[in-house]
């Protein structure tokens, strides 16, 4: 399987992925206030890595299309996908130590669960700017960034309500 194939492949997923969110949001839709819920957070999270792996894989495949160096297409996606993890996980930390304090946010399994991918991920991003630039971290990246979606999804279903104990 070419890397165009395995990137049409993430697309339709991410499409299918955002859609479920548009599903779970129109039948869970309550009224929160404005506090960052457990349940709205990972709706959150679902709505930006599928859409995140859509955009990316979208934009990769763009790259191909215009006959751009295939060297070049992988370190400037590995690029764009380092800075929205980072910014992903930045935003996504401080959501969850506003709304659950830092004691409990630093007991929460669930947060290094998905942190420790992303950690490992950015580094070989890093390593793929500086040094590789092959396809494979980026698909990495973008299986890590649909793997949490799934992860979210999951979560919105096994808890429906917006009282769930821990993030």
């Amino acid at each position: 399987m070419n890397p165009s194939e395995v990137l049409m492949l993430i697309v339709e997923a991410s499409l299918a992925l955002a859609g479920f969110a548009g599903v779970v949001t129109a039948l869970g839709r309550r009224g929160t206030g404005h506090l960052i819920s457990p349940r709205n957070l990972n709706l959150v999270n679902l709505l930006a890595t599928s859409f995140g792996a859509l955009f990316l894989s979208l934009g990769a495949l763009a790259l191909q299309s215009a006959d751009v160096a295939d060297a070049t297409t992988w370190r400037a996606c590995s690029a764009i996908g380092l800075v929205t993890l980072v910014f992903f996980s930045a935003r996504s930390l401080r959501e969850i130590t506003r709304s659950i304090g830092m004691r409990r946010a630093v007991r929460s399994i669930v947060l290094y669960a998905i942190n420790l991918p992303i950690v490992v991920v950015c580094a070989l991003l890093v390593w793929n700017i500086l040094l590789a630039a092959v396809f494979w971290p980026f698909f990495v990246m973008l299986v890590v960034m649909f793997a949490i979606g799934c992860f979210s999804f999951a979560r919105l279903l096994l808890f429906p309500s917006s009282e769930e104990s821990a993030v």
